[in-house]
């Protein structure tokens, strides 16, 4: 699904912090307050949704395009292993995961996703924050837009539980800007441990804004998840 302003450079902007620790194995992702239970037989239900900025009409207005879809995501048998040795399961899902082979780090402390529409290539999806702020900062990250003004990526974590469809939930924002510290897109994720992303959001810079002010362009909320403990 990611195919987004950052997808050229989200998967080599974020460092992997699992080569300091051990392999994950097939099934780092099992228990009760697991950030994302690897369990096969895991079923989470989304509901999709496309946005499109309509300026046509004065705005920009959030519009649907298309209309809202039903996605179910489930864990499959199929890993993937990193050159560090983390097991990763692959995800069956037609929204945000699409192609998504996911690990949770033996402390229970972040998600690590590798897509194989990206090459395979690790990245740290989320992290749990020990306080509101920068968790990690990227610079000098290559634009496929402008090679004369690099991108800088800031993963921010925030502590305060968020309510996301009676789900409590800890929030990461993947911040991309440029050279010029415009904003050109942020993905916001919650996650409640013991059940796994509760909800994406993807903003992206209106073409016609010059990246003044950031639109809703996609979001998976969970509606119900089904997680054998």
């Amino acid at each position: 699904m990611k195919v987004l302003f950052t997808s050229s450079i989200i998967l080599a902007c974020i460092v992997v912090l699992s080569c300091n620790k051990n392999s994950s194995g097939p099934n780092a992702g099992a228990g009760t307050s697991s950030l994302f239970p690897l369990t096969q037989g895991n079923t989470w239900y989304y509901v999709d949704s496309s946005f499109v900025a309509d300026t046509a009409a004065g705005g920009p207005a959030q519009t649907f395009s298309p209309p809202t879809a039903l996605d179910t995501m489930t864990v499959t048998k199929n890993t993937y292993t990193d050159q560090y040795g983390t097991v990763y399961l692959e995800m069956h899902d037609i929204g945000w995961f699409l192609g998504s082979y996911i690990a949770v780090d033996p402390t229970n402390d972040a998600i690590y996703e590798a897509d194989s529409l990206g090459g395979l290539q690790a990245y740290e999806a989320f992290a749990v924050p020990a306080q509101d702020g920068i968790i990690q900062q990227n610079p000098d990250q290559y634009n496929p837009n402008n090679l004369a003004c690099p991108l800088t990526t800031t993963l921010y974590g925030f502590v305060e539980p968020v309510n996301i469809n009676g789900f409590s939930c800890l929030t990461n924002i993947l911040l991309t800007t440029d050279c010029n510290n415009i904003s050109l897109e942020q993905i916001i994720t919650y996650d409640c441990p013991g059940t796994g992303i509760v909800r994406i959001e993807d903003d992206e810079a209106d073409s016609s804004s010059t990246g003044v002010r950031l639109y809703e362009n996609f979001s998976q909320t969970l509606t119900s998840a089904t997680i054998v403990k």
